[in-house]
């Protein structure tokens, strides 16, 4: 008589830390941006912990898809914009814009409609949160768009926005993240080296790995 297996899917995904396993450090981390009710910064997600405020920014990027445009791309879900923030394409310092508003309605993709067009952006490029580019003007010098914040951590633990109590970040100092089972582009420029040492360049002890 033949043996029969059946299948059954247990719920559940890949941790994105490899084991589990992180080193915290001690006490917690206000937020330093201000998030909706509801929201959820992931475990493994890139800070810039400041210690001199005890406070965390989170690094806000998302990857661009194709089909959408220079004043309205699409980005992949996960991300971690809002209204009001300004962006930049990775790399390129004398452009940048404000997010005038952005559609969730699809279950593909978010669309963020900027109150000025990026030109150049194109499929698989990387918008992240930066500060203001400025142009020259009579005496006053350009001031070049920058990132507005740089990683040195990541988040050790999920934390939801409840609308209730004071929220506190849990901020890992030593982690391996497991970089096919995040939702967001890590730009080479935080790193090392993409290729032969894939760690913060803030913080060695973070690693992104593909698995």
């Amino acid at each position: 008589m033949a043996i029969e297996f059946k299948k059954k899917a247990i719920p559940g995904k890949t941790p994105v830390i490899w084991r589990g396993e992180c080193k915290i450090l001690p006490g917690g981390f206000k937020p330093k941006q201000s998030f909706p009710v509801g929201t959820v910064l992931r475990r493994g997600l890139p800070i810039q912990v400041d210690f001199e405020d005890m406070s965390a920014a989170v690094c806000k990027v998302a990857k661009v898809l194709k089909g959408g445009t220079a004043s309205a791309p699409r980005v992949e879900k996960g991300h971690y914009f809002s209204q009001g923030d300004v962006v930049m394409k990775d790399g390129v310092t004398d452009k940048s814009s404000a997010i005038k508003s952005i559609d969730t309605s699809n279950a593909d993709y978010d669309v963020i409609t900027l109150q000025s067009a990026i030109s150049g952006l194109e499929e698989n490029d990387t918008l992240m949160e930066a500060s203001a580019y400025v142009a020259a003007d009579g005496e006053n010098a350009e001031v070049p768009a920058a990132p507005l914040y740089v990683p040195n951590m990541v988040i050790g633990h999920d934390l939801e926005f409840k609308g209730t109590g004071i929220p506190t970040i849990d901020a890992a100092y030593e982690a391996m993240v497991l970089y096919n089972h995040v939702s967001y582009p890590i730009p080479a420029d935080w790193l090392l080296d993409a290729h032969k040492s894939p760690c913060l360049k803030s913080n060695p002890n973070i690693m992104f790995i593909k698995q």
